[in-house]
């Protein structure tokens, strides 16, 4: 059996990486400039799915949170799955990590759904021709 590693861009940012024995998708993101190093962040396949379902309640909560807080104040909490909800402040919206992939309009919530959805399609196939190979 040969090893390797099948890398596909997703539609939405981040990369599918697959081995016939694993999946996961992973990020890089870079530092706010050059003085800071980049950060990765990798979600194993087998919790992709928590990560869709984590994404809907961290925004309906950064939606209540956001109609309930006055405006013009900040307000960080830390969501599902260690995700980061943040209201009034740098990166507005709800972040995978820290301040990184923030997501502030159900446009963009969707896009990543849609992009996680097709990996769990996507990498079961792979691997079964990775296997083949």
């Amino acid at each position: 059996m040969k090893r390797g590693t099948y890398v596909e861009k997703l539609p939405f940012k981040g990369e599918l990486k697959v081995t016939n024995e694993s999946w996961e998708i992973s990020y890089y993101f870079s530092g706010p400039d050059l003085r800071y190093n980049g950060t990765f962040v990798s979600i194993p396949g087998n919790r992709v799915q928590n990560y869709v379902e984590a994404f809907r309640e961290n925004w309906k909560e950064y939606c209540k949170l956001k109609e309930s807080l006055p405006e013009g104040g900040e307000y960080r909490k830390i969501g599902k799955l260690n995700m980061t909800i943040n209201i009034g402040s740098f990166c507005e919206g709800v972040c995978l990590r820290s301040y990184h992939m923030a997501i502030s309009n159900e446009k963009t919530l969707n896009s990543v759904i849609e992009s996680y959805e097709y990996a769990i399609e996507r990498a079961p196939i792979i691997q079964e021709f990775l296997k083949s190979v």
